[in-house]
């Protein structure tokens, strides 16, 4: 598992002296930590939550993003220095209507946290155009060769559907060029609707191979205190989520309900002429990926890694594909109960201390929704599902079919390079999909729109001019 690239440090307190009695040892009381009152602060993580009250029992308001802007209210610590209360100055995220908001006071900082200057090796890029997801590798820093594509997978993006300036964010999935600020082993919205697809105490959920309708089950649902299901889709951020900024209105990319056995099962289903006829199956603007291959991309990238989406048209650079000999590559994994475990299956056998012996008779025995019977000691009650993902190494390209051609039906259906129809005059450049690499690009002006970072379209070093012959 690659590090992360920063600490995520905590600079905003303002640390009192102690009072110390004279002429004794008795212990020192610390004085308690005090803000600067009506100071600006900026949220240090993902997924803060915003309280009605200053302890764990207030009503969850929202959650608040990495760089979300807060100001201090009372510069005062309550509940021993854990909470502060605030006003909400910037953030894209829907937050409840409350006389007052409270934050941990763990997760504020006196800076910005900027991840804009990539200095690792793997970065992704969703074409929002091809439903299409692909993880590179900088093989040349110095631009002196392209980048070379480790991994592509379809996806489902963000549902053809206009919303309200307000609702920015649901719909379509928004354009930009963005770095990775944190991931979650399963997930679960503020709302809890739709609870994680693990969670200790929440009923199983369906067995592998199992029917879409199975995982909108109450059977499957947590209860909530009255004793009553709770939630509207199971597992829905699948296994891991990515969280990403700037300015990403709450658009993640993230797994999706099923087991990696069930690879891409669903995420093909969502496409298929019946389910669009009545409904649209598709995301509300983040990117859905299978379990697996969200698996994959997980372990090879972490913190500060780019993840650009954009609205292009396919191309191969090099016809020959030299230097993509295989087809599929094996990654093997083993997914845990444990949020901190890696997925990759030897850093997972370091961690728990088993053989290979050991994972494939739990994989054989748990084959089909069985059970092995375990020592409650065993290291292997942490094991959830044993596979092997064989991820697509092989580029190859997604057609554009002009936008004037197809009807909002016709494009939902399959992929047709062109899932939100946009018109042929509006499309501008290439997307070499072997090379990571883009020419003439811009993004298209009509229909979908664009946040991240301001200044930057996509990172220099993806642009095909920029290239050293």
């Amino acid at each position: 598992m690659k590090q992360t690239l920063l600490p995520l440090i905590l600079l905003s307190t303002v640390i009192g002296f102690p009072l110390a009695k004279a002429q004794d040892q008795a212990a020192v009381i610390p004085a308690p930590i005090v803000y600067n009152d009506q100071s600006a602060y900026f949220i240090n993580s993902n997924s803060v939550r915003v309280r009605s009250a200053p302890d764990a029992t207030g009503k969850i308001l929202g959650e608040l993003s990495l760089n979300d802007k807060v100001k201090i209210i009372n510069p005062t610590t309550i509940n021993g220095g854990k909470f502060v209360e605030v006003s909400i100055v910037l953030t894209y995220d829907p937050i409840v209507k409350s006389e007052k908001y409270y934050v941990s006071t763990d997760y504020l900082s006196a800076k910005i946290i900027d991840y804009k200057e990539f200095i690792g090796k793997y970065f992704v890029v969703v074409n929002v155009a091809t439903e299409t997801i692909r993880l590179y590798e900088r093989t040349c820093a110095d631009n002196s060769c392209p980048n070379k594509m480790l991994m592509e997978s379809e996806v489902v993006v963000g549902e053809d559907i206009d919303h309200p300036k307000e609702d920015k964010g649901k719909g379509r999935s928004i354009l930009g060029s963005y770095r990775v600020t944190g991931w979650s082993k399963f997930y679960q919205d503020p709302d809890g609707h739709y609870p994680a697809w693990y969670r200790d105490g929440y009923p199983v959920v369906p067995a592998p191979d199992s029917k879409w309708n199975d995982w909108f089950s109450k059977k499957v649902m947590p209860l909530d205190e009255k004793g009553k299901p709770e939630g509207k889709m199971r597992g829905a951020f699948g296994w891991y989520t990515a969280f990403v900024a700037p300015e990403p209105y709450g658009q993640w990319t993230h797994g999706t309900l099923g087991w990696g056995e069930d690879k891409d099962t669903f995420i093909k289903k969502v496409k298929k002429p019946l389910i669009n006829i009545i409904s649209d199956p598709r995301s509300s603007g983040c990117t859905r990926n299978n379990n697996e291959a969200i698996a994959y991309i997980r372990a090879m990238i972490d913190t500060g890694a780019p993840i650009i989406k954009i609205y292009a048209k396919e191309e191969i650079l090099d016809p020959t594909l030299s230097r993509y000999p295989n087809a599929t590559t094996p990654f093997n994994y083993v997914l845990t109960k444990n949020r901190n475990h890696a997925i990759d299956r030897a850093e997972v056998m370091k961690t728990l201390g088993v053989t290979d012996a050991d994972l494939n008779s739990f994989a054989v025995a748990s084959k089909g929704g069985g059970q092995m019977l375990l020592d409650p000691k065993s290291p292997l009650n942490q094991v959830i599902e044993v596979g092997t993902y064989d991820r697509d190494t092989h580029p190859d390209v997604i057609e554009y079919t002009p936008g004037e051609k197809l009807s909002k039906l016709s494009r939902k259906i399959g992929r047709k390079g062109n899932v939100y129809g946009i018109k042929s005059d509006d499309m501008r450049g290439t997307f070499y999909v072997d090379a990571g690499m883009l020419e003439g690009y811009s993004h298209p002006t009509t229909v979908v729109e664009i946040s991240g970072f301001s200044d930057e379209v996509t990172p220099s070093w993806m642009a095909l001019s920029n290239l050293k012959k």
